[in-house]
């Protein structure tokens, strides 16, 4: 069951941009110039980000020992909230109490996404 679910993940990992738009939009109701076409994008580079932190961290982990794996991961792994802040204010084009408060609901959003996507993987992983 673990592998198939594994399996499922990395096949459907191109759902995570879908389900983050809707979550993104809501964050730009009143912003007309905001489309769901710049929420895609901001989504995919986000995600890319994020994938990109994932891998360095593994390698890093995998080739560093633990001593130093840590000191390095940690703050590597805490740049996202950081990348994600800017990413928002310069995308977007928003001052910095608008791109605060953005940035703390985007995370809430992004635990709902993660808990869709892990729901919708572990779904399709054992029915599939």
């Amino acid at each position: 069951a673990w592998y198939k679910i594994q399996n499922t993940a990395y096949k459907f990992s191109w759902l995570l941009a879908p389900i983050s738009i809707p979550f993104m939009a809501l964050l730009f109701l009143w912003k007309r110039e905001a489309t769901l076409f710049d929420h895609a994008v901001f989504a995919l580079y986000s995600l890319s980000f994020v994938s990109l932190v994932l891998i360095a961290a593994v390698l890093l982990g995998r080739f560093l020992p633990e001593a130093a794996a840590g000191p390095v991961i940690g703050p590597l792994v805490g740049a996202v909230p950081f990348h994600m802040m800017f990413q928002l204010k310069g995308a977007y084009a928003l001052g910095w109490w608008s791109t605060i408060w953005r940035t703390l609901f985007l995370w809430v959003f992004a635990v709902i996404c993660l808990t869709l996507f892990f729901l919708a993987i572990v779904l399709l992983g054992l029915v599939g």
